[in-house]
């Protein structure tokens, strides 16, 4: 069993790491989200957030515009941002569950997955509308907080962490070992 890394650790070595190497880059992170930016977000979602998302925002509210991304391609959105991505994609795909009615053969529906859950938070978001979103379905033991890859015109939904804090952990470890670096590319951090 592995121990949990701890998501404000883990950005602080991120942070430490572009501001030893890429000091040009700075500001990487915004300050710390207020109170009260935090209790809004959490009455448009509907729910509180999890201890460890509130946790992050309480040290730094996302990233600045023109700031390398934190994770590939995509920026940590500050949570104005978060609730704009979250109401936009609500408003286009709707609040459906889990599962979707795909068509009915042989008199049984087909079942596929749907394209957008109310319960998924976009933290992350690049130009084109792809977010890494948490899944806060309390409904989902052991899936609850896993960090899932929308693709806005793809349908696949995969799960790229279990955790925002293993997803930040693998930045970090990465960036200590040099098996991941500042990508012109991606303008972000990239492996």
């Amino acid at each position: 069993m592995s121990i949990e890394p701890d998501a404000v650790q883990c950005l602080r070595r991120i942070e430490a790491w572009v501001g030893r190497y890429h000091p040009d880059r700075h500001p990487f992170l915004r300050p710390a989200a207020s109170a009260g930016t935090l209790q809004r977000l959490e009455t448009r979602f509907g729910r509180e957030l999890p201890a460890d998302i509130r946790g992050l925002y309480s040290v730094h509210d996302g990233q600045p515009e023109g700031a390398p991304a934190l994770y590939l391609n995509q920026r940590w959105l500050p949570l104005d941002l978060v609730a704009v991505a979250w109401e936009d994609l609500c408003l286009r795909y709707g609040h459906p569950g889990e599962m979707q009615v795909a068509a009915i053969g042989n008199g049984k529906p087909t079942l596929k997955a749907a394209a957008w859950s109310g319960s998924w938070l976009p933290l992350f978001g690049s130009p084109r509308g792809d977010h890494y979103c948490i899944d806060l379905r309390s409904d989902r033991p052991g899936r609850c907080g896993q960090v899932i890859w929308f693709l806005y015109d793809r349908p696949e939904r995969a799960v790229v962490a279990p955790t925002l804090s293993h997803l930040l952990g693998r930045v970090a470890d990465g960036l200590d070992t040099g098996e991941w670096r500042l990508d012109a590319g991606y303008d972000g951090l990239s492996d």
